[in-house]
């Protein structure tokens, strides 16, 4: 489970590290809001955990970045010295999920992740089995049901299908899809992903019809959405 840090204290920034590290996180940590958007922007993360004050502005403004661009369902918690009503009371208004005050303690911090990955779901995506409406994956037998009925996949197209339904939501750049699917570098021909997610579409029904679609992104790559009746 990937968890992105916004913390410009290097020491507090290397704690948090090891310890979700150690709990069986992977942590994407940045110094700065223009650098924690640029790697939102460039990889999906599963939750966010937010300082306050940073160099360039404030995590109120990561914040508003998260929720106005279409990532609304990505869980964020603060964790800040700022312990007034008012903070708390102004981040929580603005969109985050839960508010710790410095110095965090390791136990409640894992336990606080914990509860909201309960709440979003996303201890259901990181098992064995995924499920999206009609779909259904085994990632261990690495299987795949449409409707009930098994469908053969080749193991770059299961991969593919993986990860799209994993990050439900997130817009996925051609480049990121290319390096999580295909281990290869951004410089390879972006068509080849182009040709999957079209075969993927097909495969899986991902269409209107059956609740959910992949749309194009121009210019910047694919997200899985559920259509709204």
């Amino acid at each position: 489970m990937k968890v992105a840090l916004l913390e410009d204290d290097q020491a507090q920034a290397k704690l948090l590290n090891q310890w979700l590290t150690e709990e069986g996180y992977q942590v994407l940590h940045r110094g700065t809001v223009t650098d924690f958007i640029s790697l939102l922007q460039a990889e999906p993360v599963d939750m966010a955990l937010l300082d306050w004050q940073l160099p360039d502005g404030s995590g109120l403004d990561a914040l508003g970045w998260i929720r106005d661009h279409n990532q609304a369902s990505l869980p964020v918690i603060f964790s800040t010295q700022r312990d007034s009503e008012e903070d708390v009371v102004e981040a929580l208004k603005a969109g985050a999920d839960d508010y710790m005050i410095k110095p965090p303690r390791r136990a409640e911090l894992i336990a606080r992740l914990a509860a909201i990955s309960r709440r979003a779901g996303l201890d259901k995506l990181h098992s064995p089995q995924l499920q999206l409406a009609h779909i259904t994956i085994d990632q261990d037998a690495q299987k795949v049901w449409v409707h009930e009925q098994e469908v053969k996949l080749t193991r770059k197209d299961f991969l593919l299908a993986c990860c799209v339904i994993k990050n439900q939501g997130k817009l996925l750049s051609r480049e990121y899809l290319l390096k999580e699917v295909w281990g290869v570098a951004a410089d390879i021909n972006t068509r080849t992903v182009d040709m999957h997610i079209s075969r993927m579409r097909r495969n899986l029904q991902l269409e209107p019809s059956c609740g959910y679609c992949i749309k194009t992104v121009y210019q910047h790559g694919y997200r899985l959405e559920k259509v709204d009746d």
